[in-house]
């Protein structure tokens, strides 16, 4: 592609470079919400042959479709937005990235600087309007020919080293002065040759203007310290993980260590075979606290855990040794117990420790008691196994009517713990939002990810999720690949019956009318007016009929689970009690 050096004013020269530089530095899609102000953007995308652009009404449904767009793809997202509000609708989207570690571009659109702080329509103050998360801001002065196009690539480089090379969000606010669209002359001569002369080893390349070569890959204790390490009883606990690692390395370690693997349901690992089963129940069962507790050393991968349980159990424990490994640099100790912080590529850092010298004494007699527990937990749930379509049989068999080739996206609060307690199938695929665990934007999230992976994907929600976020219908029934919506309707947020419970009658009531809010809604009507293909089986065996017709089926289908208010909280308080005493 062959870039132009000829435009009508500068806003296009400067949104024309801003484009190419980030297509340059990895960016391969752009999601655009309408507006006038960000007009010179829009237009630089859509002239760009590099980049696949994906439009929404609503910016905030817009932010999360970018954020699983960039999960699934594991490349910087752009979106561009306009001024004001919609700069702002941005926010949830932004904080999830920079608490899961996801790379996007924002790219907003604001006015000049005489039109701030007066009055002026659509205009409010934008710097720094996302505090610290971003990796980094850049804010461009209004487009000017006396301003150098050598400051301008240079300062885009430099941002997006410390955001998204570091997978975090980026923020570039633009200022734009009237004309906003590309046929509107701004007077000047519109052959900018003169003024791309100082970047003409830019323009004759494909390489960004400057580029940043990466940190060197973390390095690994030495020998001592990690025979050190390894000299004793250990777990192997596995949090959340990008679908993009070779997990396989995570169980070679395991099984080069003995030791047992505790995996979350974002681990990628949960339910494989080397992996315990249901490790939030055993630490909820006296004889696997007790298990739990000889353990004297964790080596930790990914952080943000589902299971309370083992995250306090994380947190209260003494250790003699507790080494975590992520790649991101942020804190992830919520009990300050960590004595190494390993930061670096899962992958690389996994067959570093594989391939240094360990002598070690048979371990398989520690693993074994876990592997006996876990059976046996196995055996207790197999027998109270549920027959009746609710939130503890999605959580049991959901994975295991899964197609191969598909992906699960789990929604926050009562889903995805249903599937991380009971199910023992192998979820090798999983996406969720667990950086700040709101249940905002969900359906968006899925559909970016679904769009990203292009494959098959489930996503499991809960009805206040989905009622939230109920604008990305729209963006979900563009889907190409079968996008399968199961949504809980529990008649309100049934996780409250869970954080609520021990209330006496009268709390109970006020936990009812003003936290689970009970709401009398169903999805069926709200499928017809977007188009989307509806089911509400009464069985599982009617759930599985349908669900299996959806998943051959391109574009989206929302199959909608009715079940009584407070029902799944009985359900795991069921099951924790039963397994009390094994």
């Amino acid at each position: 592609m062959t870039f132009k050096t000829v435009y009508a004013n500068i806003n296009t020269v400067w949104s024309s470079v801003l484009i190419e530089e980030l297509w340059r530095l990895g960016v391969r899609h752009c999601c655009i919400a309408p507006g006038s102000r960000s007009a010179p953007l829009t237009f630089a995308v859509a002239a760009h042959d590099g980049i696949t652009r994906h439009v929404h009404f609503d910016e905030r449904g817009l932010g999360f479709f970018a954020l699983g767009l960039a999960k699934a793809t594991n490349e910087p997202v752009a979106i561009i937005t306009t001024s004001g509000t919609a700069v702002a609708n941005l926010f949830p989207a932004i904080i999830e990235a920079r608490q899961s570690g996801v790379p996007l571009v924002v790219l907003t659109a604001d006015r000049p600087p005489e039109l701030i702080d007066c009055g002026a329509n659509q205009a409010i103050d934008q710097l720094g309007i996302f505090g610290d998360y971003t990796g980094a801001r850049l804010d461009l002065p209004t487009p000017d020919r006396k301003i150098s196009l050598r400051w301008l690539l240079g300062s885009i480089d430099q941002s997006f080293s410390r955001s998204c090379a570091l997978q975090l969000p980026l923020h570039i606010n633009c200022m734009f002065r009237e004309p906003l669209y590309p046929h509107q002359s701004d007077g000047e001569n519109n052959n900018e040759l003169s003024y791309f002369s100082e970047v003409e080893s830019w323009l004759s390349s494909r390489s960004p203007y400057t580029e940043y070569m990466p940190l060197k890959s973390a390095q690994v204790p030495d020998e001592s310290r990690w025979q050190r390490f390894a000299d004793g009883k250990g777990i192997i606990v596995v949090g959340r993980v990008s679908n993009h690692s070779d997990t396989g390395q995570i169980i070679r370690l395991a099984d080069r260590l003995g030791w047992p693997v505790i995996t979350d349901v974002q681990s990628q690992l949960h339910g494989h075979p080397r992996a315990t089963k249901y490790p939030d129940l055993m630490l909820a069962s006296d004889s696997g606290l007790t298990l739990f507790k000889q353990a004297d050393r964790i080596l930790q991968f990914g952080g943000y855990l589902t299971s309370k349980r083992l995250d306090q159990f994380i947190a209260r424990h003494s250790w003699v040794e507790n080494w975590m490994v992520d790649p991101a640099a942020r804190r992830v100790d919520a009990g300050q117990r960590q004595s190494l912080r390993i930061i670096g590529n899962i992958d690389d850092l996994c067959q570093q420790l594989v391939d240094l010298p360990l002598h070690k004494a048979d371990s398989m007699a520690w693993k074994k008691r876990f592997d006996e527990l876990s059976e046996k937990l196995h055996d207790y749930l197999e027998t109270s196994a549920p027959e009746l379509l609710n939130e503890r049989w999605l959580g049991t068999y959901l994975a295991e009517n899964l197609p191969d080739n598909a992906g699960v996206f789990l929604g926050n609060s009562l889903p995805i713990r249903m599937v991380e307690i009971f199910t023992s199938n192998q979820l090798p695929n999983v996406y969720s939002s667990r950086g700040a665990s709101g249940i905002d934007g969900l359906i968006a999230t899925a559909s970016g990810c679904a769009v990203g992976a292009e494959q098959p994907l489930v996503l499991l929600i809960g009805d206040i999720s989905f009622f939230h976020d109920l604008n990305s219908l729209q963006l979900a029934r563009q889907a190409k690949y079968p996008l399968v919506i199961v949504m809980v309707n529990n008649d309100g947020g049934g996780i409250f019956y869970v954080t609520t419970k021990g209330c006496d009658e009268d709390q109970a009531t006020v936990a009812k009318d003003y936290f689970v809010t009970p709401h009398g809604l169903t999805a069926k009507h709200a499928s017809a007016l977007f188009g989307v293909d509806y089911a509400c089986p009464d069985s599982p065996e009617a759930f599985m009929s349908c669900f299996a017709q959806a998943m051959t089926t391109s574009g989206c289908t929302l199959i909608e689970v009715m079940t009584p208010s407070g029902q799944g909280a009985e359900l795991i308080s069921e099951a924790v009690s039963g397994v009390s005493e094994l």
